[in-house]
């Protein structure tokens, strides 16, 4: 990450310049020019990766996430909405072919007599083009198929989001669940210390003060331990609602956080940022607005169209197809705007002033998955420190405890000594549980920020969306898949 600091100055100058062409390329995009800062080792394609979520080994949570994935309401919404976009972009293509309409009339009248009745049969074909001279179509529908190109990485974005979310709400609940394990053998550790007082009472050899210290402690840690439970049932209710189910905190998130061995790898190529299907819709949207500010300023320009027409008209049907009845046009049309109270330009520069709009949030876009990656980065560092020291904090806490409470027993230390090894042993193990949930939490959200997992090939190309027509069948199948994990 040490050229991250030219990137951030490059996007900037770019993104602030006002004279930037039209993009209808990739190549006239920031991302592209950022890409000559980069050193010679940063220039490793990334494609997106699977596998964060199986290196993590829980099977139960892989299955969970796929539910989630096929239940989710707001993921399901966002793919409809990608589907949409799809077809809009073939409206939109639709307008570079021309139109053709048929048309057919059936009259019945009388003619004079009134009792004499003439039918009348008709039947005609009508087609109409306009030819794309200036490309004012073509940027219109190359415009629509950026928007669809969008939808498509929004949607590998929900994939993404929505995965990280469950998972890191899957160890908030077995965090909870380790905090009620804790409360509840804190409990027991404190009627332990509360028989040991007794017996020293009943025997003269501690106060009545003592006792009733032992057994507020003993109160107030059956109060906590209620306390976790309704932090459990909450975090489950969470992980049902992600999933569709009904919110009866019944689901099992139960089993021992796992502790992250591997390291992070040194040395992750910057670019690994372009696979992030955020960044990929910031600059497909970039494109679409380019692309609709040159469709903007092109409708200033004349338009050329052509329209051909052929009717028959008949006294039956039988007469429709007889060729000398036919009658046929064709007209060459050409329109130039002359005045419409200045709506075609304002609409142009309000076009342009979008697209300069659309080059500052691809900017903040970039710059945001920056600070992202090296806040997990920074945070990764300390939280791995932590694990390691609060591990051996909580172990002498523990073996403490146990010491005083002997001690306490044969009368050699007073009962605040035992109570304070025993909030600290209670203390430093809910804090290795609660840190090393932080710990593979910031892992998944530096997962999140790096778009995929940590691998990196040589042979792949940028990731590009699936450039497939929007379904027409089977539409309720999975519109991407699942390689946002």
């Amino acid at each position: 990450m040490k050229s991250a600091k030219y990137l951030v100055l490059s996007v900037s100058v770019i993104a602030l310049a006002s004279c930037a062409a039209v993009p209808v390329t990739d190549k006239n995009l920031p991302l592209s020019d950022i890409s000559t800062s980069w050193s010679a080792n940063d220039k490793a394609q990334s494609a997106v990766r699977d596998g964060w979520l199986n290196d993590l080994e829980m099977e139960t949570l892989s299955n969970f996430v796929e539910e989630v994935l096929n239940n989710n309401p707001d993921f399901q919404a966002t793919a409809h909405r990608m589907e949409a976009a799809g077809y809009n972009a073939r409206v939109a293509r639709g307008n570079l072919y021309p139109t053709l309409n048929a048309s057919l009339g059936v009259s019945r009248r009388s003619i004079q007599n009134p009792f004499v009745p003439s039918n009348n049969v008709s039947a005609g074909l009508d087609t109409r083009w306009e030819v794309d001279v200036w490309g004012r179509l073509s940027a219109q529908s190359a415009a629509a198929k950026a928007d669809y190109t969008a939808a498509i990485y929004d949607q590998e974005g929900a994939r993404l989001s929505l995965a990280a979310q469950v998972a890191q709400t899957w160890f908030d609940a077995m965090e909870a669940e380790a905090q009620v394990k804790l409360a509840a053998r804190t409990v027991e550790s404190y009627e332990r210390a509360v028989r040991v007082v007794e017996k020293r009472f009943a025997r003269g050899l501690s106060t009545g003060l003592d006792l009733r210290l032992i057994i507020s402690n003993l109160e107030a840690s059956r109060a906590s331990q209620s306390g976790r439970e309704d932090q459990l049932g909450q975090q489950k209710r969470r992980l049902e609602i992600l999933a569709g189910r009904y919110p009866a905190a019944t689901i099992m998130a139960t089993g021992e956080i796992p502790d992250l061995n591997e390291d992070v790898p040194t040395g992750l190529p910057v670019n690994m940022l372009e696979r992030r299907p955020d960044l990929q819709a910031a600059k497909a949207r970039l494109l679409s607005a380019g692309y609709s500010s040159q469709a903007a300023e092109k409708a200033l320009l004349p338009s050329f169209s052509i329209t051909a027409s052929g009717n028959n008209s008949s006294r039956g049907f039988s007469d429709l197809l007889d060729l000398d009845n036919i009658f046929w046009s064709v007209i060459g049309n050409l329109t130039q705007p002359i005045f419409q109270g200045g709506k075609l330009r304002y609409a142009a520069k309000g076009s342009q002033e979008l697209f300069e709009a659309e080059k500052q949030v691809f900017a903040k876009t970039l710059l945001a998955a920056f600070k992202e990656v090296e806040d997990a980065l920074s945070s990764e560092k300390t939280l791995k420190e932590q694990v390691l020291y609060t591990g051996k904090a909580a172990e002498n806490a523990i073996a403490a405890e146990k010491v005083a409470l002997d001690q306490y027993g044969r009368g050699l230390i007073k009962i605040s000594v035992l109570l304070e090894s025993q909030r600290q042993s209670l203390a430093q193990q809910s804090q290795l549980i609660s840190v090393k949930k932080q710990h593979i939490n910031n892992r998944i959200a530096l997962h999140l920020a790096l778009g995929g997992d940590f691998i990196t090939r040589q042979d792949t190309q940028e990731m590009t969306p699936r450039e497939t027509a929007p379904r027409e069948t089977a539409p309720d199948s999975d519109i991407i898949e699942g390689n946002a994990l």
